[in-house]
């Protein structure tokens, strides 16, 4: 491609479909957004507690403002980023530093690259071809396909570092297994199986630190607010026999008594259209293997997980060696979730410069009564509290909020930093609406689930993993000394 016609696509690119004409907000998002700066003003204004430094409730006004608008979506979450970071710089609450720590961090670095690697891994036909070969051999009863997705879709868990890139593989697959199943759309059998596919993925992959934008978000936050990075296995070790074994046994028992449906008809014709894989995807599963070699060993040569996802993401660009053309780098949804993403860690390092954090700590430790209690007691508020500001926040939103409590319940408790950040994951465990994660929301859509469906499954979830496997969660880091 010619500089001139590089150009001319560039210039396109940044013309179309961008967010950013107010004038196009409806009413309704209107008079959010008006609140939005309102009650962030209000907030701004209201002298800062002694002890803390002026420039901490002008952080907390806008960190509100911006948590509104990404909580709400009355204006796209990436546009709320860009909007924030123009008013850190503008009322000088931050430097570029500040700002720039979201785009320079692990965390955004890690988004990128497996949304990168996800694109590869669904055009070559790669992450079906697993898919497939995983469902084949679970076809003798309902039940049995709902274990084969949640067996396929944790696989892709490790070989596909996006929540995003997993949906767009494995749903229109289980779709068309559900058909061929004979569970026709909108019954039982259907809802069941896509729900098992998005929200029941969505929660196990949490155990796997580049597989849920979720876990990467509170590693991020927690890195730039605290300095504490956790290692890949570390994550695994501490999140994957409860909060992804335990809770995807909770999804295999819960999905067929909640939408109960027949045994399947035989899928021998599906299983038989799986053919071999593809020269480019045979690259890809290599390249894959090579990251999750480097992933798993991080504690051994210190790569960091962002570096190495962004390390094979380039290596499948590449001429020769890749199976997709560079200019697949410029595609925009990409660009726009690493904005939004960076914005999420942005407002985290705000909040760490400003004293916000401490503000925030001290407002959330008197309501969950931290004073004097244990680091088990801590754990817990963190989670409860994590799970419940969700249905206000959502993820965007509750991840730096919760995040700048942590050193005030750890410092209260005696909760170690690490083991408080990762608290946040088992409150993620117990999500009790869909709406509040945007790969939920999406996966739904795709699959043409309703969210109202999908809500018993996640209100049941949550009040079930509140009274076992959170609880059981803390057991198992006290038995591993993760939790004093």
């Amino acid at each position: 491609m010619r500089l001139g016609q590089l150009q001319e696509k560039f210039e396109a690119w940044l013309a179309s479909e961008l967010p950013w004409p107010c004038h196009r907000l409806k009413p309704k998002n209107a008079l959010i957004v008006a609140a939005a700066v309102l009650l962030g003003i209000l907030i701004a204004l209201i002298p800062a507690p002694s002890g803390a430094p002026p420039k901490a409730m002008l952080a907390l006004g806008l960190g509100t403002f911006t948590v509104i608008l990404w909580a709400t979506q009355a204006i796209s979450q990436p546009l709320a980023s860009l909007i924030f970071m123009t008013l850190l710089l503008a009322t000088g609450i931050g430097s570029l530093r500040t700002i720039a720590a979201g785009f320079v961090s692990n965390a955004a670095w890690l988004v990128l690259g497996g949304l990168l690697i996800a694109t590869a891994t669904e055009k070559t036909g790669f992450g079906r071809w697993v898919a497939r070969k995983f469902l084949g051999g679970f076809q003798g009863s309902y039940q049995s396909l709902v274990l084969g997705i949640l067996v396929g879709t944790s696989t892709l868990s490790f070989l596909v570092p996006s929540n995003m890139g997993r949906v767009a593989i494995t749903v229109p697959v289980v779709v068309a297994i559900a058909r061929e199943a004979g569970y026709a759309f909108g019954s039982n059998g259907y809802n069941g199986l896509v729900i098992t596919a998005v929200l029941g993925n969505f929660t196990t992959a949490l155990a796997v630190l580049p597989a849920n934008l979720l876990s990467i978000m509170i590693a991020g936050t927690g890195e730039a607010m605290y300095g504490v990075s956790v290692t890949y296995m570390r994550w695994l070790l501490l999140c994957g026999p409860v909060l992804g074994l335990s809770k995807g046994f909770l999804v295999y028992v819960l999905v067929p008594r909640l939408y109960p449906a027949p045994p399947p008809n035989s899928l021998a014709g599906m299983a038989a259209s799986t053919g071999p894989l593809s020269t480019e995807a045979m690259r890809v599963g290599m390249v894959l293997g090579l990251a999750i070699v480097l992933w798993s060993t991080d504690f051994v040569h210190g790569l960091r997980p962002g570096w190495v996802a962004i390390g094979a993401a380039m290596l499948l660009y590449l001429p020769r060696i890749g199976v997709l053309p560079w200019t697949e780098l410029l595609e925009k949804q990409r660009f726009l979730i690493v904005v939004w993403i960076s914005g999420v860690l942005a407002l985290s390092a705000m909040f760490s410069e400003t004293g916000a954090s401490e503000v925030l700590s001290t407002v959330l430790g008197k309501l969950a009564g931290i004073e004097g209690k244990s680091p088990t007691y801590g754990y817990f508020a963190i989670a409860y509290l994590f799970s419940l500001l969700t249905m206000v926040a959502t993820m965007g939103g509750t991840v730096p909020t919760m995040m700048a409590a942590v050193g005030g319940i750890s410092q209260a408790t005696g909760l170690p930093i690490e083991t408080g950040m990762v608290s946040l994951t088992a409150g993620a465990t117990a999500l009790l609406l869909p709406y509040v994660a945007a790969p939920m929301v999406v996966g739904l859509a795709i699959g043409k689930v309703d969210q109202r469906i999908a809500a018993k499954f996640t209100l049941w979830s949550a009040l079930i993993s509140y009274v076992t496997i959170i609880p059981l969660n803390a057991l198992w880091w006290k038995l591993i000394g993760a939790l004093p």
